[in-house]
């Protein structure tokens, strides 16, 4: 019985190895395009910066500057609408190593990088966000 399971766990492999209608899964590219964004935060407020993806590949988001100094939110996400909707975010303090937050863009298309108060900021603060992606 094993080797019959075994048989046919290997026909399965190779009819889907050699099906021409199963997509290709695509081999990630370096990020190559870089691109900064600046603004004014308020306090308690969000701001969003929108940027398209060409190819599947990496994806690296830097907190430059805030001035004055303080601690920040910044998040990735993607694009509902005319918000967007962070996947992933983290608190970044003054000082942080970059890039603060990496990963692969594993579809090409709209994406977000967010910025929020998380409640400690007392006055508005200017930032630039330095973003790398494919």
């Amino acid at each position: 019985m094993r080797t019959l399971h075994s048989v046919a766990l290997a026909t399965a492999l190779l009819t889907a190895a050699c099906n021409p209608n199963t997509p290709a899964t695509p081999t990630p590219v370096a990020p190559t395009i870089v691109e900064s964004f600046t603004g004014t935060l308020t306090v308690l407020g969000t701001n969003q910066h929108p940027f398209s993806v060409r190819q599947v590949g990496g994806v690296k988001v830097t907190l430059s500057s805030v001035d004055p100094a303080a601690s920040v939110r910044i998040g990735l996400g993607t694009i509902s609408g005319p918000t967007c909707v962070v996947v992933t975010s983290i608190l970044v303090d003054p000082g942080a190593p970059a890039p603060q937050l990496s990963g692969t863009a594993t579809v090409t298309g709209n994406f977000c990088v967010s910025i929020s108060d998380p409640g400690t900021l007392a006055e508005q603060v200017t930032y630039t966000i330095d973003l790398i992606h494919s």
